[in-house]
Formats: C-alpha cells, sequence, structure tokens
C-alpha cells in the first residue's frame, strides 16, 4: 500500500480503542453484508475496534465479567454505512456535532467529505480526532480543485467558499502534498478546470497513490479523463454529454464558451454551459456510445456516485413530504425553520418537465451501471436540497433499488464498494474477523425491503454501542 494510505489507516482504524470498552457480544443474529452469504443463527464478539469472533451461536465461547451481551434472535446485523458524498462545512449554521450525532443516529459510520476548505473543515476533523467514539469515520478531500473561473468561490449566492482554483502556472505538486500534510485522502477535481491542468492533477495523484474523483471538466471529453486516470465520478454529471450522439460537437461549442471572453462568474458560466446543452444532450442520448463509455468505467474501476436524492430533487420532491420534512427537527432551529418554509413554499409549484426528464435519464444510467458491473457508491450531497444528514443516505438506498439494483447490491454501495474505493477492503466494509467494529441490528432483513435499514435496533461504532 502506498504512505499516503498507511497514514491513513493508522489516523482513521483508530486501533488504540481496543481497551476503550468492554467486549459486545452479539448472539442469534443473521449476518448480511455484501461479500459473504448470509450466515443465520451467529455470535459475533466485538473487542474494541474489532471483530475477533464470529461462530455459530450453539458454539460455547468464553465469556467475561465485563461483557456487554445482546440477544439478537430474528434481528440482522449489517455492516456500518457509509455516505460518500457529504459536505459537512455547506451550511456553516449546521454544526458539525450535528452532522455526526445524526449520521450515527442513522447507521451511518464512515463519511466522505466531498469539498471544503481547509480553514472551515479543521475544526470538524479536529472533533472527530478528539471525539473518536462519538463520531464516524471522517475520510475528506479538502477543497474542490476548480480552474481559475472557480464556481464555489463564496462570492454569488448559493455558491458557499469550497474550492480553490489552479491553471498552468500554479505548483500543483506541491498543493496536492500540502492537502495530503492537512489528512486529505483523495482529491476533488471540478468542472472549470483547463484539459492541461486537469491532465497534470491526474498524474500528479497517480503517482502519489490517490483517487480523483468529481465533475469531468467542461474542458474535456470523458474518455479522455478515463484514460488519463480518472477514478471516480459524483452525480453522473457530464455523463450526458459524452453519450449525445453529438458529443464532439457539444464539446467544440464548450471550448469557445470556456475561454470566457464577457468574464462571466464561474457559477455562471457553468450554469449557461449546462443550460444550453445537458437537455439537448439527452434528447439525443446514443445507447450505444454510452454503453461502450460505462463499459470503459467499469474496466478502469472508476467508482460512480449518482446521489439520486440530488439528481431527483425536482421530481421526487421529498421536501413535499410531511414524514420528510419532520426529519427537520433534528436540525438547528433557525435551519429548520428556514427548509420547512422553503419547502412549503416549493411544495405549491408544479413539477418542472426537465426535472422528470432528468430523473429518467439518472435512473437508466444507474440501471446500466450495474448491468456492467460498475462500481456504484451510495452518496447524497447532504445538506443541498434539504437533505437532512443520516436520513438521506437511507432515501439514497431505496432510489437505487428503484434504479435497478438488488438490495444487496444497494447495501454493497453503501458498505463494501467506499471501502474499496479507499483501497480500505482487507480493513472494513463487510462482516468478517479482523475488521473494523462497525456494526448495525437492524429488526427486519434488509434484502426483503431495503427500507428495513431505517429500522435500527442498535448501532455500534468503532466497538462502541452508541445511544440511539
Amino acid at each position: 500500500m502506498k504512505k499516503y494510505c498507511i497514514t491513513l489507516l493508522g489516523m482513521l482504524l483508530v486501533s488504540s480503542l481496543a481497551s476503550a470498552s468492554p467486549r459486545i457480544i452479539i448472539t442469534k443474529a443473521t449476518l448480511i453484508d455484501g461479500i459473504n452469504p448470509d450466515r443465520p443463527n451467529m455470535t459475533m464478539i466485538l473487542d474494541g475496534d474489532k471483530i475477533v469472533s464470529i461462530a455459530d451461536s450453539q458454539q460455547p465461547y468464553s465469556q467475561r465479567p465485563t461483557d456487554k451481551i445482546i440477544d439478537a434472535e430474528n434481528k440482522f446485523i449489517i455492516p456500518g454505512l457509509w455516505d460518500a458524498h457529504v459536505h459537512l462545512t455547506f451550511i456553516p449554521e449546521i454544526d458539525y456535532q450535528t452532522y455526526y450525532d445524526l449520521f450515527l443516529k442513522n447507521g451511518i459510520t464512515s463519511i466522505r467529505d466531498t469539498g471544503a476548505v481547509m480553514s472551515k473543515l479543521t475544526p470538524a476533523i479536529n472533533y472527530a480526532s478528539n471525539n473518536p467514539y462519538a463520531t464516524p469515520r471522517l475520510f475528506f478531500a479538502g477543497p474542490l480543485i476548480d480552474g481559475a473561473d472557480r464556481v464555489y468561490k463564496g462570492e454569488e449566492p448559493g455558491f458557499p467558499e469550497l474550492s480553490i482554483g489552479i491553471d498552468e502556472s500554479s505548483d500543483v505538486d506541491q498543493i496536492v502534498d500540502n492537502l495530503v500534510t492537512q489528512g486529505a485522502s483523495f482529491l476533488k477535481s471540478y468542472e472549470m478546470l483547463s484539459r492541461p491542468t486537469y491532465l497534470r492533477l491526474l498524474d500528479i495523484a497517480k503517482q502519489k497513490g490517490l483517487r480523483v474523483t468529481g465533475h469531468i471538466p467542461l474542458s474535456i471529453s470523458l474518455m479522455d479523463a478515463i484514460d488519463a486516470g480518472l477514478g471516480g465520478m459524483q452525480h453522473i454529471r457530464n455523463l450526458e454529454l459524452a453519450c449525445a450522439n453529438d458529443a464532439e460537437g457539444l464539446q467544440n461549442v464548450r471550448t469557445d464558451l470556456l475561454t470566457n471572453s464577457n468574464n462571466k462568474a464561474g457559477s455562471a458560466l457553468r450554469s449557461q454551459i449546462h443550460s444550453l446543452q445537458r437537455y439537448s444532450a439527452i434528447e439525443n442520448f446514443d445507447e450505444q456510445r454510452c454503453t461502450k463509455i460505462i463499459q470503459a468505467l467499469a474496466r478502469h474501476n472508476v467508482f460512480q456516485t449518482p446521489t439520486l436524492t440530488i439528481n431527483t430533487f425536482g421530481s421526487q420532491r421529498l421536501y413535499s413530504d410531511q414524514n420528510w420534512r419532520d426529519t427537520y427537527d433534528y436540525l438547528p432551529p433557525l435551519i429548520k425553520e428556514s427548509w420547512l418554509a422553503q419547502s412549503l413554499a416549493l411544495s405549491d409549484n408544479s413539477v418542472d418537465e426537465n426535472a422528470l426528464i432528468f430523473e429518467d435519464w439518472s435512473m437508466k444510467v444507474v440501471k446500466l451501471f450495474s448491468e456492467n458491473n460498475v462500481k456504484i457508491l451510495a452518496g447524497t450531497d447532504t445538506p443541498i436540497g434539504f437533505l437532512t444528514p443520516g436520513f438521506s443516505l437511507h432515501k439514497e438506498l431505496e432510489l437505487l433499488v428503484k434504479a435497478g439494483l438488488s438490495p444487496r447490491e444497494a447495501l454493497t454501495s453503501a458498505t463494501v464498494s467506499p471501502a474499496e474505493f479507499f483501497n480500505l477492503q482487507t480493513q472494513m466494509g463487510s462482516l468478517d474477523v479482523g475488521k473494523v467494529a462497525d456494526v448495525l441490528v437492524l429488526n427486519k432483513n434488509p434484502l426483503e425491503d431495503i427500507r428495513h435499514t431505517q429500522d435500527i435496533n442498535l448501532v455500534i461504532a468503532k466497538g462502541v454501542l452508541q445511544s440511539n
């Protein structure tokens, strides 16, 4: 394993937790994960941050006076879940402790922050480091790495400061080294990067053993990005442009627009390009062309985080559901009031036709991913789009199943696949001896209905029983 991932293990697997709490022994449970066959009537022993034993419940085990025994007859154990696309600093009024509490409440024991400037993210990192038993495992990219005309620079409404801007004159090697020194374990690229700068970033990341995920820059074709070492994509963003039967012509138009002769703000220029090209590209969808691209994504192990919860914002309209609005009660009062008012106002609007088109496109592509063995990560983009932290991950699982994944495949997207993204599959992601002690005890079988992941009996994170 490359040196940065070794450092990552040392920070995030919390080997020092072994003596922090008594052993937890869960008996008579059915074990379900994305790798092993289902195992009914099993006893699992957790000691610190490790699964130390899995055996048939009929087999005796030695018991210690301090052991915590949990009878899980007729219950189901799955690995702790991930939300692989969160933004802890997008809404400053939601404090990081609220995020952490809601993630753990919902059985999310690992999160991947996909864009935040380090000065704003550092307090959340420090809190997680100082309170390991009360927080999920935190993996982060640091800032979005965007071009000179960056989108999220904190100057336009709706676009908080999340990014840095680089170009051909930037010392990309030093920028990446600085992020790694601060704890970043992957990189997030963004749409306004120039082609040569993006290719340079991918090359440097490859040398340092880091995956680059993000939005495909508008300056480059997706196939060129795949060939150059792309590690992942978010929101299926810009795949629609690559799958159009006139993709080359669309690329030429973008190249001209990206000269930005009118000096538009990056956020406005990006919006202009998407308004001009997204729905035209979807209308001219070439399934044969797209299947070839998707097969290339599979061959090159390019992980996909579809974020269907955000892609269906205007069509599924979670915010119009009273049950969903009830989850706002867990948020700070000012945010609760703001979200509720906005949600009620938006609920009065009719569904936009383009929102339905984009949902149909997103669902179709996720099904193609599944059929072609593309690695899918469950992520939500919380808190964007009134997506309450923690609760939104379960909605993402529902949508992945609606798109065509089996319940087991959906579970894999929130357990095994995120671990694989970080090359940590030998340490986490499934229920095996030696792996980390992040587990959920469910009251009902999630393979019968993925919504049963929401019926949580117990959450154990880093070997510690959480109050739920």
